[in-house]
């Protein structure tokens, strides 16, 4: 089990074991919350109101906020954070603008996915002071993991906005009571949900080396946010008895803005919520008349389908049909429920793409086929399916500027890209179908060769000569053939990309790990002036040579490395030139010509 897995599993059972500890035990008391046990799966919640489950939606099967929502203040997409600011300003919280969503700070992350990530790791190490001791941010974010449930089960999304209620305290002043009274307050006060539709789960979380308990907030089967009590440094730690404490406690908490849109309003999914014009200019462009009645009883029940917590969709799609007939009475066939509910997925999945190309594009990434451009070029490219599958009359750049429309009132900046975004994908769009016109005749081969195809084939022929998985089902089709693709397909090209990306960058810094053991961390200047050019302060510290590559290591650097997707700075070290800047662990290395 790798270490975070590991780490996390331990810290839920040691919290657990010692709530008063590591919880605000006496506050939540003084809120009317009792804890229990879900006899479901066993984790310890709070709840004013006896319950069996901890209200999780793999434990209740089902949202039942949908046109039924609790909450008495519907809110619109920029609205929600606007009024979470304001809560949280009365309270003492100073509301920070977004970090780019290109994570050019970070070597170990391509895009920001979390509120968080900016403060990591400087000012949750204590390094740098942070603006406030009390923040609100609302932070754009990229994740790809989940590409395959987008548009499917009405709350997942390639891009989201992380609301963040962040607190940065010297231990002895950390009040993790007051945290938790201040959010629980939003849902109570501002949202106006009743307590007694509040449950809140005992867990904890690991990331960007840090650690520590966390209670989710949960209502009618939809988790709404995470506040993390980021108290431990875990970087170098391998279980749980190695972790150290941080400089500073840390209050991390995270918190859909789509989803508390979208449970405000109680909406069908949360595209609906929050992007309500472009999801409707695409039904209207498209011309596709969905079947809403089924689509209304499918939507509870659709969180049932996320791979990232099933092993058999196929199995999965079943048992929702199942409650569907159960719960409506009907007799609708598994097979016929796909195929009313793909095109619907699939108007969602554009709306969801589009708006992540807005954000990836506006701060400067590029669709490719390396580093985190392999995301943006995969549902790029998965919305142009869509596109191309059903014949839809929709240009995607039109999408993308309405997108950015629809999002001003949060992030203006966002309009002021989009003569560079439209040439960008004006050019991806064309490279599809050139390709389109060119693969039948490579399907055909594959026909011929009449071989059962692996999921790494699907995998493999996607990435090397861009076949989609449903080109070849339809090839297949039209011979009378049966072929099964992986339901998992993008989460699969994914990881296939995560993973040879991670190996290639391992091997090439263990290889050169070697030279630098023995070496202090690199004082990085940029960090302390991002437009100083020249210094006669850092000193060569070490030259060695790696494959016929030379390397300069110096005690302090202006050269920004190659990280978070940002390309490395260029320049001289005396008369040297500058070719390439990579970090390996805490040291910076200049090759040079």
């Amino acid at each position: 089990m790798k270490p975070e897995k590991l780490i996390k599993k331990q810290m839920i059972a040691e919290a657990s074991s010692n709530p008063d500890k590591y919880f605000p035990v006496k506050q939540l008391e003084s809120m009317g919350m009792k804890r229990q046990k879900c006899k479901s799966c066993d984790v310890m919640f709070w709840a004013s109101v006896d319950r069996e489950t901890c209200g999780d939606t793999s434990c209740v099967k089902t949202y039942t906020f949908i046109k039924n929502t609790p909450a008495k203040v519907p809110m619109e997409f920029a609205e929600t954070y606007h009024l979470f600011n304001k809560h949280l300003k009365s309270r003492g919280y100073t509301h920070v603008e977004r970090f780019p969503i290109v994570a050019r700070w970070r070597d170990d992350l391509d895009f920001n996915i979390a509120s968080i990530i900016g403060f990591q790791p400087y000012i949750t190490k204590g390094i740098v002071a942070p603006p406030a001791e009390l923040v609100t941010i609302p932070q754009n974010c990229l994740r790809f993991p989940d590409i395959d449930n987008v548009g499917y089960t009405g709350r997942h999304g390639t891009n989201f906005v992380m609301i963040g209620q962040l607190a940065f305290k010297k231990p002895q002043e950390y009040d993790q009571a007051k945290y938790v009274k201040d959010l629980f307050e939003w849902f109570l006060d501002v949202m106006k949900i009743p307590k007694e539709e509040i449950q809140i789960h005992e867990d904890a979380w690991v990331g960007g080396g840090d650690c520590g308990p966390s209670m989710e907030f949960f209502s009618r089967g939809l988790e709404l946010g995470n506040q993390v009590y980021m108290w431990y440094d875990m970087s170098e730690a391998e279980d749980i008895s190695q972790i150290k404490p941080l400089k500073i406690k840390v209050l991390d908490m995270g918190m859909g803005l789509e989803r508390c849109c979208w449970f405000s309003k109680g909406s069908v999914n949360q595209y609906e919520a929050s992007m309500p014009v472009v999801s409707k200019y695409l039904f209207e462009k498209s011309g596709l008349k969905p079947n809403w009645d089924l689509y209304d009883k499918f939507l509870p029940y659709s969180g049932n389908l996320n791979m990232d917590e099933i092993e058999d969709i196929d199995e999965a799609w079943k048992e929702v049909t199942d409650f569907i007939n159960t719960e409506h009475k009907t007799e609708i066939q598994t097979a016929d429920l796909k195929a009313e509910i793909e095109p619907i997925a699939g108007i969602y999945s554009i709306a969801d793409h589009s708006k992540t190309l807005l954000y990836a594009l506006t701060d400067g990434a590029l669709p490719s086929n390396v580093k985190g451009g392999y995301n943006l070029r995969l549902v790029l490219r998965r919305a142009l399916d869509f596109i191309y599958k059903f014949n839809w009359d929709i240009d995607l750049f039109d999408v993308i500027a309405m997108q950015a429309q629809e999002v001003k009132d949060l992030y203006p900046e966002m309009e002021f890209e989009l003569d560079g975004i439209k040439k960008i994908i004006d050019n991806e769009v064309t490279k599809y179908h050139d390709h389109k016109n060119k693969v039948s005749n490579k399907i055909q081969t594959l026909l011929k060769k009449e071989k059962a195809l692996t999921n790494d084939d699907f995998v493999k022929y996607f990435i090397s000569d861009g076949i989609s998985p449903d080109e070849i089902q339809e090839a297949y089709k039209a011979q009378n053939k049966i072929i099964e693709v992986p339901a998992n397909f993008y989460t699969l090209v994914n990881e296939f990309f995560e993973s040879r990306t991670t190996s290639e960058q391992k091997q090439k810094k263990n290889a050169l790990a070697q030279y630098v053991e023995d070496i202090a961390e690199t004082e990085l200047m940029f960090y302390k002036d991002t437009y100083q050019e020249t210094s006669d302060e850092p000193k060569i510290l070490k030259e060695f040579e790696h494959e016929k590559k030379k390397y300069l290591v110096l005690d302090k650097t202006l050269f920004y490395p190659t990280m978070g997707g940002q390309a490395h700075d260029i320049g001289f070290i005396e008369d040297k030139k500058v070719i390439n800047v990579i970090k390996v662990g805490s040291v910076v290395l200049h090759q040079v010509e």
